[in-house]
């Protein structure tokens, strides 16, 4: 079950290369109640999230990307916070062997806020998200 808009309040970081997907990622999740913040390519996620640690409560990122990809990302932002969930979306997601879960290309906002609430709220989606 997806949470209310007034029970969201957690902000996500958003990390895609892709301009259209990015802002669509991000229509949806603040449709949905959630706080957004982007970046473009995985060195400037890594900026963004150091600017914005303590409340960022999910690293939805891209996998392929310039100058940074989404795993190398994840792996640095882990080194700053073990616990933080990660959410990779990727267009060849079935060919990925990833520890974290991954969203495929291309989604719904069903799909996405579907996930998301999985990852962030594994206990009352009854899901459990894998960690490294």
């Amino acid at each position: 079950m997806l949470a209310t808009k007034a029970e969201q309040r957690e902000t996500i970081l958003v990390v895609e290369d892709d301009f259209n997907i990015c802002a669509l990622v991000r229509m949806f999740l603040e449709n949905a109640g959630y706080t957004v913040v982007t970046a473009d390519d995985g060195e400037e996620g890594l900026r963004v999230y150091k600017k914005h640690q303590p409340s960022i409560a999910l690293l939805l990122t891209d996998v392929m990307m310039p100058k940074m990809n989404g795993p190398d990302l994840a792996d640095h932002v882990l080194q700053l916070d073990s616990h933080l969930p990660v959410l990779f979306m990727s267009g060849d997601a079935a060919r990925i062997n990833l520890h974290f879960g991954c969203l495929s290309k291309p989604f719904n906002h069903v799909d996405l806020l579907g996930r998301v609430a999985q990852v962030l709220h594994p206990s009352e989606t009854g899901q459990e998200q894998n960690r490294l």
